[in-house]
């Protein structure tokens, strides 16, 4: 029998080939591409702006698209990373963004609070190096404060990627104003964030919490758009994620498809449409039932295009927790594709990431 010596010889042997082969990281280090910051600043604005306070459960409380903002702060989103077993998490900051302040002074109230958030993101980063990154909050629609905003974040602050909304006040992904944006984002081959937002459709959520069903088909109206206008087919370099398992794409990708091969929609090619939807990125957030990690696993021929997302804070810790421990087992996924969904994929679309991390990749 080897000895002891030998045996942590071959134990060091195995974890230098494994380094050498390009994968340093373990299986179980968790990326979460998906959690928000909700700053005391950001949320005064929204109270200032009109967004309602009311009483929940006796305390007052702020709300957004008809849903509760939650309680948040730098110690306490650590401190739940540590209990969900998240190693690195991506911040961004949940919908309305600074959509609400467009057309203000110019679109200048805008600009200045996306920059304001982005600072404040970029002393958490540098408050927890290792822990923390951000996407860069954007003041749409306004196109050149955008660009600016895009250069300032990439550039000088070395934020992991950009933050964008399926529409800011109307203006969809896909919208041809977005062009210069996407030019831009595309040259850099950026990693893009896309969180769902409420839909410009007034009433569509009949008086319900947009986020409750209106968020996952908001994900499909701005992937839907950016086939029908050849925006995603131009822009091909940008590495997309959308949250909460892709909306409900997995589920409608083949009657989309079908129907925009028709002759009054463009007569696109099937094939090459699901092909451009199976190249996004899903995210876990809310989405780790059987029904839904199946879905996207079927939707992806694999797991690929998976990755980790918690929604934290405005998914709880006590239904975060949980759902991320019952993924491998609902999808009934092997060690190597948990690997991918974990880390993997995500390192492949943040390389800064991997780099700051000291990870080969």
């Amino acid at each position: 029998m080897p000895s002891l010596l030998a045996s942590s010889f071959l134990v060091l042997l195995a974890v230098v080939s494994k380094i050498a082969s390009g994968s340093l990281v373990a299986e179980s280090f968790k990326i979460d591409v998906h959690s928000h910051v909700v700053p005391d600043f950001y949320r005064e604005a929204l109270i200032e702006a009109g967004y309602p306070v009311k009483l929940l459960d006796g305390q007052e409380t702020l709300f957004t698209d008809g849903f509760p903002v939650s309680e948040w702060n730098l110690t306490e989103h650590i401190a739940a990373m540590d209990s969900m077993g998240a190693n690195y998490s991506t911040l961004s900051v949940s919908a309305p963004g600074v959509n609400f302040l467009a057309g203000q002074d110019g679109g200048l109230a805008a600009a200045a609070l996306a920059t304001k958030l982005n600072l404040a993101m970029y002393n958490y980063t540098q408050a927890y190096p290792t822990r923390l990154g951000a996407m860069c909050i954007l003041p749409l629609p306004d196109i050149n404060a955008t660009l600016a905003e895009i250069t300032f974040c990439l550039d000088v602050l070395n934020f992991d990627g950009v933050g964008m909304y399926t529409n800011a006040n109307g203006t969809y992904l896909g919208d041809s104003a977005l062009d210069p944006v996407f030019a831009l984002l595309n040259a850099r081959s950026a990693t893009v964030f896309v969180h769902p937002a409420a839909p410009y459709c007034a009433g569509a959520a009949i008086g319900y919490p947009d986020p409750m069903t209106e968020y996952p088909f908001e994900s499909v109206r701005a992937m839907e758009n950016m086939l029908l206008t050849g925006q995603r087919a131009n822009y091909s370099q940008i590495n997309m994620i959308f949250p909460h398992g892709g909306g409900v794409m997995p589920y409608l990708a083949t009657r989309i498809a079908g129907l925009a091969s028709l002759s009054f929609l463009g007569s696109l090619n099937v094939t090459a449409t699901l092909a451009q939807f199976r190249g996004y990125l899903f995210d876990t957030a809310s989405a780790t039932t059987v029904v839904q990690l199946l879905a996207m696993k079927e939707f992806f021929g694999g797991t690929g295009n998976i990755v980790t997302g918690t929604d934290y804070p405005y998914v709880p810790l006590a239904q975060g927790k949980p759902g991320l421990a019952a993924i491998q087992a609902n999808g009934n996924f092997s060690s190597s594709e948990m690997a991918q969904i974990n880390n993997q994929n995500a390192l492949n679309i943040f390389p800064g990431v991997a780099k700051k991390l000291g990870f080969a990749i």
